[in-house]
Formats: C-alpha cells, structure tokens, sequence
C-alpha cells in the first residue's frame, strides 16, 4: 500500500509498505482519506519530537494521528454492530490497555501502558490502510451518502480542547484570554463561545481566518489590573507565551496548558502561589470523541474555515513545507485515498 514516511531530519517521502492487515476479530480495517498534520507531526520531521529522544519513535517512522476514514473491513467481534463497511470514522489517537489503574478508576487519558497511533506503539494513518481496534473507533457519518471530509481530521485536536472545557467548566461572566490562533486555539475560541463568557484571542499576526470567524483577537494587552483574565488558555506551545500566560492572570485566575512548550520553559512558581492562582495541564481528550465528533457535524463551515490546503500524499514533503510558514489558516491535510 501507499504510505507516507519520515524517513530522517526534514526527510518525508511517499513510500510502498506492505498492507495493513487486522490481527483480531475486535480490529477494523480502515481506508483512509485524509491526515492532518501538527506539530507533533513538525517536531517528529524536524528530528526534536520527544519521542525521538525516548526511543519511543525512530527513523523511518510511520506518522498520522489525525485522520479520517472509512471501514474497508468491519470487526467481527461483539459489541461493534453499529461499525459497518463506508461508515465515516475517526479513532483516538492514545489507545489505551483498559486494563492498569489509571484505565480502571476511569482515567484512560492516564494510562500506564498507553499506546498512541503515528506517534509510538503503532503504526501511523499517513498510508491507504490502518488498523485499529474497535473501541477507540468514532462513528462520523454511516447515512448512505456519508463521505469524509477535511475538517473531520480537527476531530482529534478537538477532543484536547473538550477535555480543557471539561477541567476548567467556565463561570457565567468570566474573561478568558487564549493565547495562540493556531489549530488549537481556533478550536478552543469556537468551543468557547457557546458559553456565557467573553473570549480573546491573542495573536500577534491576528490571523484572517479569525476574524472570519467572529473571534475577537488582540495583539498586544495593557498592563494594567482591568486588562487581566479569570483564565488564560495557553494554545501556542511557544516557550515564551507559556513563560508569560500568568502575568495575563488576574489574582486567582487559572492557566490551562493545552501547548507544549519546549524543555527547559520556566514558570514563576512564586509569584503563582502569591497570587493564588493555578495551573491544568491537559493530556488528550481520550473520552471525548464522540462529542467532538457532533461539535464538527454542527460547525461544518466554522471547521472548515481552519482547513488550509489539502495536498496529495506523493507532495508529502510540500505538505511539511508548507506546515513550516506563516498561513492565512492553521490546518495542512493530506489526501490519501
């Protein structure tokens, strides 16, 4: 089958690797049609991902992990009726044991022997087939004329952003900054706006995707008390904004950490314990796909207006350029089916 590699540092490839094949009746097969690319996916091809220096990820590696497709071959085991060959599905990207204590008191997002798709532990959707187990697998669309689509792919970020909403549960009247328009700080902008409080997002470059959207953004912010937040959200990843997220605090006020920062970020411990304030830290979303996946059914223009360009696996390496630039959007997608 087609697949897509990184093959080394600023290395990706289109390649033939042998197909995909399930290993158990609980496996579904599934053609893929689309992959988006992160920056995890980024770190992996710049050769600085974590998982390049834990050996838990090596060259040549099978990336992927927000995808789309449909299933070429149904599970046969029980419980996965509702899983029928050209349903439209996504599938989360922690495969979890379900078995550890973290799985059994009901925090799969935590688990001790957890695997994730494209990243290490198995294999990547950036290829024609993929298999996955059912359990982790999101029903999208199973009418007749189901199709995938571009936007499905931010199923997968979304459900970060859900587990933030989640963590935090704003209150009525709150001020809340989200620093970073990107991919996940467009989604936490729409997330957000369905509740009753007043959202901003900061972003030097003021992306027009943004501003098409309704999201009001800022570029800079006073220094003064009134231009304070009961919450900032840190969606950028940029050592330098998470370093400054609590200056943006009011006394109190609390930061979720959606962003990656580089090793080595500090943080003011200090001034946080002066001030009262706290920090979330938000692993990935594990239980929220199917509400991710009825945010996108109902958003369908908003999400697409995230989508930047879709290449074609062979234009792989144009795909990662491309994921390197400045863009009127924050999402590349690769088509491979």
């Amino acid at each position: 089958m087609k697949a897509a590699l990184l093959t080394g540092m600023r290395a990706a490839v289109p390649r033939e690797i042998p197909d995909a094949v399930s290993a158990s009746a609980d496996e579904a097969l599934i053609r893929i049609a689309y992959v988006g690319l992160c920056g995890s996916d980024l770190e992996l091809y710049h050769g600085t991902s974590k998982y390049l220096r834990t050996g838990q990820a090596a060259y040549p590696h099978h990336f992927g992990h927000e995808w789309v497709g449909t299933i070429e071959e149904p599970p046969t085991g029980s419980n996965a009726e509702h899983l029928t060959r050209g349903t439209v599905v996504t599938g989360s990207t922690m495969l979890s044991c379900h078995t550890c204590t973290a799985c059994r008191s009901g925090h799969k997002n935590l688990c001790l022997r957890v695997r994730e798709v494209g990243l290490y532990g198995h294999a990547g959707a950036a290829a024609e087939l993929l298999t996955m187990p059912a359990p982790a697998l999101t029903v999208l669309d199973d009418t007749e004329t189901a199709e995938p689509r571009p936007g499905h792919v931010l199923v997968e970020p979304l459900v970060t952003v859900l587990e933030g909403a989640v963590k935090l549960c704003p209150s009525p009247g709150s001020r809340i900054l989200i620093i970073g328009g990107g991919t996940m700080g467009s989604l936490a902008a729409l997330v957000l706006a369905s509740y009753p409080v007043e959202v901003a997002v900061l972003d030097p470059a003021s992306p027009p995707h943004l501003a098409r959207l309704g999201i009001k953004t800022v570029a800079n912010l006073p220094s003064t008390d009134d231009g304070l937040y009961d919450a900032v959200w840190e969606c950028s990843g940029a050592q330098s904004a998470t370093e400054e997220a609590l200056k943006y605090l009011k006394v109190g006020g609390r930061a979720v950490f959606i962003g990656v920062p580089s090793a080595g970020t500090r943080l003011n411990v200090s001034e946080l314990a002066l001030n009262g304030q706290s920090i979330l830290g938000i692993r990935h979303g594990v239980d929220h796909y199917p509400a991710a996946a009825e945010f996108i059914r109902e958003h369908p223009q908003q999400i697409d207006q995230l989508v930047d360009r879709v290449y074609p696996l062979t234009e792989v390496s144009a795909a990662f350029d491309r994921l390197e630039q400045p863009r009127e959007r924050p999402k590349v997608v690769l088509k491979i089916g």
